[in-house]
């Protein structure tokens, strides 16, 4: 053989080529790796349109807004009809808040199972009180020039009003009972609820035909998912819930005064002056919509605290430092044994690594994320410590692998539970295994130039070359 191809020979045959070679396939891997979050977000797609369906049926996020005290009104305008100034009736509609809000009650919480996914739903039973103080419709428009009182409405705004299973009712001041009608009772408004005619109810109107202050109750039923949320409406909202959820998530734009969250469920109070709301007391829908609390609602999110989609997707994105891990393992192994183990395994081996992801999703939606991950860590592991040392003709090779393979699937569970400290975690494993492979690999003659390796008897000693031993 001529020296170019003993040279080709050599080098191709050094630990350097092996290492350049195996970090050009843990790039390659990539490729599946990437196929794998694609994956992911797919079922996790489809487990949102579950949710989306069953919300449709059963009743989505529930949001109350209200309620308000709507009355119509009329004001006289003057238009420009070419030389002639002509003067209109135009109907308008003031819109007042409560003084005093209360809701209380409770949100039995369950499960609905479709196809092999849950959906979090519960079943609400609220009581809503409070007082409106009297209505002065020209502190809203001072160009009023007559008002309809038989006409105003106590309108209550609900998300989905397809999940109310019972007749809403109202009693005013205690003594008139009221029933509610469907919409809102604002044609210019395209929020979704229930309204009544407060004007009904002689104990809220004065003698002279005029609204006067009442007091409210008024009870709903309704069964939603996911999310229960409020607005502030009141110049003193409060807001008290309990449920059976064990596990909730309270947002928005006001958090609970007072929370209490047990295994068997939660209590939260909420108390919002009207200060904080950034929302005036009264106005005109000619100047503005109904929804001016978009930006002020709060409440609990019925939370599942295993979502088993987030906890892949974090698991693949440590997928090439697991890869890197597992072929430095092999690598290593195979420095020091006799046997050598080819390209081609080396890639069956980062395939079974990758594949991982896609036994843990699949097990995942059938048996939660816990066993799921037990399991495919197990077969995964096992399978390739069983591959490693047959592939180098060692035992203590495979038990090693498998040594490996455990600590690796430990570790990974550890910091994908940890949640907040997750990337810290990550970052101390990733510097732990690259500092254990540099002094792992400290001796090894990576141009293959001696023909040697650590564990044979003509192995150098630390700090030697080859140029110097005689």
């Amino acid at each position: 053989m001529s020296d170019i191809g003993q040279s080709a020979a050599r080098v191709t045959r050094s630990p350097a080529f092996k290492f350049f070679l195996i970090a050009f396939l843990i790039v390659l891997l990539l490729v599946p790796l990437f196929m794998v979050v694609g994956l992911v977000m797919e079922r996790e797609s489809r487990s949102r349109d579950v949710i989306r369906e069953v919300s449709r049926t059963w009743g989505g996020m529930q949001q109350i807004t209200g309620p308000y005290l709507v009355v119509p009104y009329s004001v006289r305008i003057e238009t420009q009809e070419g030389d002639k100034v002509v003067q209109r009736i135009v109907e308008r509609r003031a819109v007042f808040l409560p003084d005093e809000l209360l809701v209380s009650g409770d949100a039995k919480s369950g499960l609905l199972h479709r196809s092999i996914f849950d959906v979090n739903v519960y079943t609400a039973a609220l009581a809503i009180t409070g007082r409106f103080s009297v209505p002065n419709v020209s502190d809203v428009d001072p160009n009023a020039i007559a008002v309809r009182w038989k006409d105003a409405t106590f309108a209550l705004a609900l998300n989905d009003v397809a999940g109310l299973k019972e007749a809403a009712t109202l009693t005013v001041n205690g003594r008139d009972t009221l029933p509610f009608q469907p919409s809102i009772g604002v044609p210019v408004s395209n929020m979704n609820g229930i309204h009544s005619k407060i004007g009904a109810a002689p104990s809220a109107v004065a003698p002279d035909g005029t609204l006067q202050a009442f007091r409210f109750d008024a009870e709903l039923h309704f069964t939603g998912s996911l999310s229960l949320n409020f607005a502030p409406a009141a110049r003193e909202t409060r807001v008290e819930i309990t449920s059976d959820w064990p596990h909730p998530s309270f947002g928005g734009a006001f958090l609970p005064v007072e929370r209490e969250v047990r295994a068997d469920g939660f209590s939260a109070k909420w108390r919002v002056p009207h200060l904080a709301r950034s929302v005036p007391h009264s106005w005109s829908l000619a100047e503005h919509g109904l929804d001016r609390f978009l930006n002020a609602q709060f409440g609990v999110t019925f939370y599942q605290p295993v979502d088993f989609y987030g906890l892949v997707t974090r698991a693949v994105k440590y997928g090439i430092l697991f890869l890197a891990a597992g072929f430095m393992g092999v690598f290593v192994l195979e420095l020091i044994s006799r046997g050598r183990v080819h390209p081609v395994q080396y890639i069956f081996v980062g395939l079974a690594m990758v594949f991982f992801y896609v036994l843990l999703l699949s097990l995942a939606e059938h048996l939660g994320f816990t066993r799921a991950y037990a399991i495919a860590s197990l077969a995964t592991g096992g399978m390739l410590s069983l591959y490693v040392g047959k592939a180098l003709h060692s035992l203590r090779s495979g038990v090693l692998m498998a040594a490996l393979f455990s600590a690796l699937y430990g570790l990974l569970y550890l910091i994908l539970r940890l949640e907040d400290y997750a990337l810290l975690a990550g970052a101390l494993l990733g510097f732990t295994a690259l500092t254990g492979l540099m002094f792992a690999t400290l001796r090894i003659d990576w141009s293959g130039i001696s023909g040697t390796t650590p564990d044979r008897k003509t192995e150098l000693p630390y700090g030697e070359k080859a140029g110097d031993m005689v």
